[in-house]
């Protein structure tokens, strides 16, 4: 201490004590109004406070306390004044107390709406709020979906009475694939969001049941166009593999030594045709679906051709059965995607009308 200080110890000590109060007074006030501002905006929208009624009884006693102490700094502008209120510290630190226990209660909150609908957990805490504070409007959820879903753009709605009835799924590429069963925006946003998940799933099984249908009674340059992009790939694998297979089992069957050989010209010339039509004019979509198939059919036809110079000529020999193979298996009435010993359902993830990577000896092997 200064040996100057002698004269004015008393007022020095108080200024001390006033100056410790004013510090530890702003730390708490500050904290409480970094968590007011964030909990603000969450608490002041109806549908937040109906499903959290008692977290939101909680703030509101907080939100009076905090505006009222703000309107009183206004009118009286004097800081040592302020904080030097009887209790006042005492009442920041049980304000912020219980500003912690509503973040808590919120965030608890948050994953069980997560662990209700998992893809929310790609959404951070105020995109996932933004959502739950306008669940009266389906239409809120729009601006999130390409985070929820890969390809899903938007949704389409319908008009009037079926306003909340999502009748198409859209991709950022502008390919719209109609739900076979549409599914309503009612209830909890995570309710009506597995629901439009389930009929996604459903609508694409669907069409692709419907696509395999159509590859032997359409002409390939109308089948290509008349089914989403998803379905069109797949089926594409379905035929490829379906036709290496017969081919193996004809050259060990038969003396037709040549079968894969005969395949392998008739898929490209197959390629040879898609080249053809994707030079001509095409709608931009169109144009797409075939750029995929293209990239697709190359590495098959690749792949065949490896087979023939490595003389495979049974559908159990590892260069085969190494390759992911797609079959539609009838007991199942589903997609099976198999791989040496693994077998798996193919997901129906909607995948929008999206370009491939061309696939090269590394990327074949990852």
């Amino acid at each position: 201490a200064s040996r100057f200080v002698g004269g004015i110890r008393q007022e020095v000590e108080e200024w001390e004590i006033k100056l410790g109060l004013l510090s530890d007074t702003l730390d708490e006030w500050l904290a409480c109004q970094r968590s007011w501002m964030y909990l603000e905006n969450i608490f002041s929208a109806e549908d937040i406070q109906k499903q959290l009624p008692a977290e939101a009884t909680k703030f509101m006693k907080i939100d009076k306390f905090f505006k009222d102490r703000m309107r009183k700094c206004n009118a009286s502008p004097n800081v040592i004044e302020q904080v030097t209120a009887p209790k006042l510290l005492d009442t920041f630190v049980d304000a912020n107390k219980q500003l912690d226990e509503i973040q808590k209660s919120l965030e608890d909150y948050l994953e069980t709406k997560r662990s209700a609908f998992a893809r929310f957990y790609f959404l951070s805490n105020d995109e996932l709020l933004e959502i739950l504070s306008q669940t009266r409007d389906p239409h809120a959820v729009q601006p999130h979906l390409m985070k929820c879903f890969d390809a899903v753009k938007k949704l389409t709605f319908g008009d009037g009475d079926d306003a909340h009835v999502m009748t198409a799924l859209n991709s950022a590429e502008g390919e719209v694939v109609p739900f076979s069963s549409p599914p309503i925006a009612e209830g909890a946003v995570e309710h009506w969001l597995l629901a439009m998940q389930d009929a996604m799933v459903s609508t694409l099984h669907e069409s692709s049941r419907a696509c395999l249908e159509a590859l032997q009674s359409m002409a390939k340059e109308d089948w290509y166009f008349a089914f989403p992009a998803a379905p069109v790939i797949m089926v594409g694998c379905i035929e490829w593999t379906l036709g290496v297979e017969a081919a193996l089992v004809k050259m060990r069957e038969t003396s037709e030594k040549d079968a894969l050989a005969g395949f392998n010209r008739d898929w490209i010339d197959c390629i040879g045709g898609m080249v053809e039509l994707v030079r001509t004019q095409l709608p931009p979509l169109h144009r797409k679906i075939l750029a995929a198939k293209l990239v697709i059919d190359v590495h098959a036809r690749d792949t065949v051709e490896t087979m023939l110079n490595m003389g495979i000529s049974w559908v159990n020999d590892f260069e085969w059965q190494r390759q992911l193979r797609y079959y539609w298996e009838a007991d199942v009435d589903d997609c099976i995607i198999r791989q040496t010993n693994t077998r798996f359902r193919y997901g129906y993830e909607y995948l929008g009308n999206s370009m491939r990577l061309v696939v090269t000896p590394l990327t074949d092997k990852c």
